[in-house]
């Protein structure tokens, strides 16, 4: 199953063959301010030693800034951390940031060009440019400013459209109030001494394909008849914003395109050469920032050679996100610590740039997204580590809002709006057979909540539901705990009594008329429980009771609840400051929503000046790791167990390493060298193991790590005897060599196990079979998909065998028998399947002989 991420700034699916960055965690092999001369050799290999302690960010003196060599510098000679953040959604928008859905302020608004154009089309240019002021006017204040200054933030990132300052009708014309907002950004920055970094993030014609140029599908700025005069018009613009802020120290440097990626390589470098000439004919003190290519920055070569001095590079690293590995702490500790031999990650980077005696900007980072209360650790180590490099660094980004509201583990927006209405939820067709505590809810775990900053009454709703099939759900323990106080702010929370719940119909009038009965005291194995069943039809709704909350309180929902063999239906738990009403559904929405369509002037209004009165919600555990006094405590892991041997016993595989100290062990296992590990067993004294569990006819890699708390980087891999599948026969799709983008999940179909899915375009699976015999078989796969595609194509040892559709089978567990026929060769070879299309699961696939 492949689900596209809403709330991905830009679309990149494989961000990781981008950068070849290898290895996994900060024992640390660092790299020193002064890396060319600090180098020394031990045993044969490069070691650097760590960095001087740097100042707090804002502690140092606050002047104009330039370079020398790699560092950032103010005009007294000291090396200056600079560490921030974005105002994306601004100035430029980004249609995603207002509430993470599609289409979020209404159908085919897409982009800054869609948006505004909409307004216009509407309303006219004037009131569309009026609007547009009301809510730049108040989606960042006063308020906003304090706030980054109260997370020690001395670094902003501003991306502005082109046309915020050229009249778009009107080419090399300045617009009368062109400096409104970039001189509003300057003056508060300053006056809190931070630094603002002008970022062109939607050059004249768009300078990429990405919604985020300004307009979608574009890419006007390198392509078409109009080329040459926009890259002319970006120069004149860059040159009136270099003369209007050529003297201003606050400017920490002119960034003068960003992610131009509608081009190849060495395409931008020249043309960012120009723009850097141009700039210096007016201004020849600011850091020209040049922007990186999505495959480095490799194609500038050395500025000075190009003429150019007083530059630094940008680059935008996600790990994590976009095809990078995925969200957790394994990824940034591989990326930050430079990997198992030192040499990847931010220390292959760090060589690049010393080489070149540049400053670098990472201009766009993400490191507390999905993350919880460990994201505040990662981004403080993520922040250090940089400046350590002497890298500037901006996160994507201040504010974003959401429908749901709230931090929850982590939304991409430093501040988000105050809320988290969805406390908990799972349903079947995401976990059928559920039976578990509210923490671990499937599709939405319980977290602490903070969903108030004033005292009020608010209702905790708990909602079920089915579209037809077997409803029976029960919920036990419900407890809504203040943090501070450890008091249950629920009545009857056991379900012992059937008092103190309401019950509510969200389909019909009166609850008495719909298909849904919730019983409050139901007993159930002598202990009084919620039940709530249906009669085979459509049915929603529930109970709820209103709960007093203290402003600023945080609160923790508990409880466990099962699907009981329901089919079809789902159990959700709200906190809303409203109390549902009979005959109406409710809605998670902490945000009101928009339609650029439909809505009316006044409406439209309304809703930009509502921005600057939304409650916040800040992400409390990165503003305490960054404001605290010492560094994050992370990255402090063992050494990986050396020597990992395997030898197959009458018993099961044995495997047997070398001990680390004051560790305990963990042993992982796959079927696909070098992915997809799942652990057998973990926190092992003993330097052994025996897995007993193995299957016949199954090739196996093992791998160990140590874990002191932290966990370690793997051992070596070790493997059993290589299998190749039979055909003809019957392959798992798990039992795959090797894969790229897969993942492997729980399956509902006929006689259980796992399925491969998350499938995009270009994914690949790979496996070792033997051919019995040459000719034509057919091949017939188990597959799911909610929406089908073009298919999969088959190739033996890389020449092409057939292919095959995939038909929409309703849904990603909803399985159905597809088949083709290919034409093969005998002998041991190389099987792989290709996704032409995405959208599909993968349970197994049989070979038959015609």
């Amino acid at each position: 199953m492949k689900t596209t991420n809403k709330q991905n700034k830009f679309t990149l699916t494989k961000l990781a063959q981008l950068f070849a960055l290898g290895g996994l965690a900060l024992n640390m092999t660092a790299c020193s301010l002064d890396q060319a001369s600090d180098a020394n050799k031990h045993n044969g290999e490069t070691v650097y030693d760590f960095a001087p302690p740097k100042p707090a960010p804002g502690s140092e003196q606050y002047s104009m800034l330039s370079h020398d060599r790699e560092r950032w510098m103010n005009e007294q000679g000291e090396v200056v951390s600079l560490r921030g953040v974005n105002l994306g959604n601004w100035l430029m928008l980004e249609m995603w940031m207002f509430d993470n859905g599609g289409n979020p302020v209404g159908e085919g608004i897409e982009d800054q060009c869609t948006f505004e154009g909409k307004l216009e089309e509407r309303f006219g240019a004037d009131e569309r440019a009026r609007l547009m002021d009301v809510y730049r006017d108040n989606f960042i204040t006063t308020r906003d400013w304090d706030i980054m200054q109260e997370a020690d933030f001395n670094l902003i990132r501003l991306p502005f459209p082109y046309q915020l300052i050229e009249d778009a009708n009107n080419p090399m014309t300045l617009r009368d109030d062109a400096w409104q907002y970039l001189d509003q950004a300057i003056a508060e920055a300053k006056s809190r001494s931070m630094w603002v970094v002008l970022d062109l993030h939607g050059a004249a014609g768009a300078q990429g394909w990405e919604h985020h140029s300004g307009c979608a599908g574009k890419n006007e700025y390198w392509d078409g008849d109009n080329a040459a005069d926009n890259q002319a018009r970006t120069a004149w613009l860059w040159q009136q914003i270099a003369t209007r802020y050529k003297d201003e120290p606050a400017v920490a440097g002119y960034g003068v395109l960003n992610e131009p990626w509608g081009t190849d390589a060495e395409t931008l470098a020249e043309n960012v050469t120009e723009l850097y000439h141009a700039i210096r004919e007016v201004d020849t003190d600011h850091i020209v920032i040049l922007p990186g290519h999505n495959s480095g920055i490799d194609a500038y070569g050395d500025p000075k050679d190009a003429g150019m001095t007083n530059v630094a590079f940008e680059m935008h690293f996600y790990p994590g996100i976009f095809g990078w590995g995925e969200i957790g702490y394994d990824v940034h500790r591989d990326w930050l610590t430079c990997g198992q031999n030192g040499t990847t990650g931010v220390c292959e980077w760090d060589e690049k740039i010393r080489e070149l005696d540049t400053p670098f900007l990472i201009g766009e980072m993400q490191p507390w997204t999905g993350l919880g209360e460990e994201g505040g650790a990662i981004t403080r180590a993520t922040f250090d580590r940089y400046n350590e490099l002497s890298w500037a660094a901006t996160a994507w980004s201040y504010k974003v809002m959401t429908i749901n509201g709230g931090q929850g583990n982590g939304t991409w927006g430093y501040v988000t709006n105050k809320g988290e209405r969805l406390l908990a939820k799972a349903s079947t067709w995401s976990c059928a057979g559920w039976d578990t505590t509210l923490a671990d809810a499937c599709e939405t775990p319980s977290k602490v909540v903070t969903p108030t900053d004033t005292d009020q009454t608010f209702y905790l709703i708990v909602k079920s539901g089915s579209l037809g099939g077997n409803q029976d759900i029960r919920i036990d323990d419900l407890e809504l705990v203040a943090q501070s106080s450890g008091e249950n702010v629920l009545q009857n929370s056991a379900f012992d009594t059937a008092s103190d719940w309401i019950e509510w119909s969200a389909t019909d009038a009166s609850p008495a008329d719909d298909n849904l009965t919730p019983e409050v005291g139901y007993m159930a194995d002598g202990n009084g429980i919620l039940r709530i069943t249906a009669n085979g039809n459509f049915a929603n709704g529930g109970v709820y009771q209103a709960v007093q909350l203290t402003g600023g309180e945080s609160y923790l929902l508990s409880g466990s609840f099962v699907d009981a063999g329901s089919s079809d239906t789902w159990a959700e738990i709200y906190l809303l400051p409203a109390a549902p009403e009979n005959g109406a559904d409710i809605s998670a929405a902490a945000m009101p929503r928009i339609d650029l369509n439909n809505d009316s002037l006044e409406d439209i209004e309304a809703y930009f000046a509502s921005m600057s009165a939304i409650e916040y919600e800040v992400n409390e555990p990165v503003k305490s790791a960054l404001t605290a006094s010492e560094p994050a405590d992370i990255f402090n892991f063992p050494n990986a167990p050396q020597g990992l041997t395997l030898e197959k016993t009458a018993e099961g595989m044995s495997l047997v390493w070398t001990g680390v100290s004051d560790a305990t062990y963990n042993v992982y296992r796959t079927t696909s060298s070098g992915s997809n590990y799942q652990l057998v067993a973990e926190g092992l004294e003993a330097e052994m193991y025996l897995d007993t569990t193995t299957a016949e006819g199954v090739t196996y890699y093992y791998i160990v790590t140590a874990d002191n708390g932290e966990e370690s980087y793997a051992s070596n891999e070790v493997a059993t005897e290589i299998f190749y599948a039979s055909i003809p026969g019957l392959i798992e799709a798990e039992h795959f060599s090797g894969q790229s983008g897969f993942q492997v999940e729980d399956t509902q179909d006929e006689g259980g196990g796992q399925n491969l899915g998350y499938t995009d375009p270009g994914d690949t699976l790979t496996y070792n079979v033997e051919v019995a015999e040459a000719g034509e078989y057919t091949v017939s796969l188990r597959i799911a998909s909610s929406g089908g595609s073009e298919g999969i194509a088959f190739s033996m040892n890389g020449t092409n065998v057939g292919s095959i559709s995939v038909p929409d089978t309703g849904d990603w567990q909803n399985w159905t028998t597809i088949s083709t026929t290919v034409t093969l060769a005998a002998g041991e070879q190389e099987l792989q399947l290709t996704a032409l299309g995405g959208a599909w699961n993968l349970n197994w696939m049989k070979f038959e002989k015609n």
